[in-house]
């Protein structure tokens, strides 16, 4: 039951950040001006064959390839954001534990692979634009550029608040320990 109660707190976590972020998103789409047009200027539109295509239909191509590109940058900004969230959980798990020295350094070079998890959400940021690319390069180059450098700065901020510390703590732990053990031998 209490392992239960563990994962809705957890799934709660994840779906309060997300919906935060998702408003936040649409808050700023829908009223800012500017931010809007970080998603509809720039739009390549092919030219009109005689007769065949209106200005309300070139409009409508912009307005569809905007809300595209703004979904997919808010997609890639959760993944970054689940990443983050759960790297932190895992490490703060780790940190919390108490089992022996030997079994936590081998769970935190296991655990290595959330604190990269950031930098290929990044990637997959920068490979998703070109999707973008063919109908908005202007708007494909924010999200490549957003993505990468979002998931550089949370890789880079893991490692340091939390691998460096956890580290440190379990290596002082292994020197207390070996150091009590060298005790009772002379004894």
């Amino acid at each position: 039951m209490k392992r239960i109660l563990k994962w809705f707190g957890v799934a709660a976590i994840y779906i309060g950040v997300a919906v935060i972020l998702i408003l936040l998103m649409q808050y700023f789409y829908l009223s800012s001006d500017f931010f809007r047009s970080l998603f509809e200027g720039g739009a390549l539109q092919a030219a009109p064959a005689e007769g065949a295509s209106t200005p309300a239909s070139s409009s409508n191509l912009t307005e569809t390839t905007a809300k595209l590109s703004f979904y997919i940058l808010i997609f890639v900004m959760l993944l970054q954001l689940f990443a983050f969230i759960t790297a932190l959980r895992v490490f703060l798990n780790l940190a919390q534990s108490r089992e022996s020295y030997e079994i936590r350094m081998k769970k935190m070079e296991n655990a290595d692979l959330f604190l990269d998890l950031p930098l290929y959400f990044g990637l997959f940021g920068t490979v998703s634009s070109f999707i973008v690319m063919s109908f908005n390069p202007q708007i494909s180059r924010l999200i490549a550029y957003s993505s990468t450098l979002v998931g550089i700065i949370f890789s880079v901020v893991l490692r340091v608040s939390l691998q460096y510390p956890i580290k440190q703590k379990l290596l002082g732990e292994r020197i207390k320990d070996d150091n009590l053990k060298l005790g009772d031998r002379e004894l």
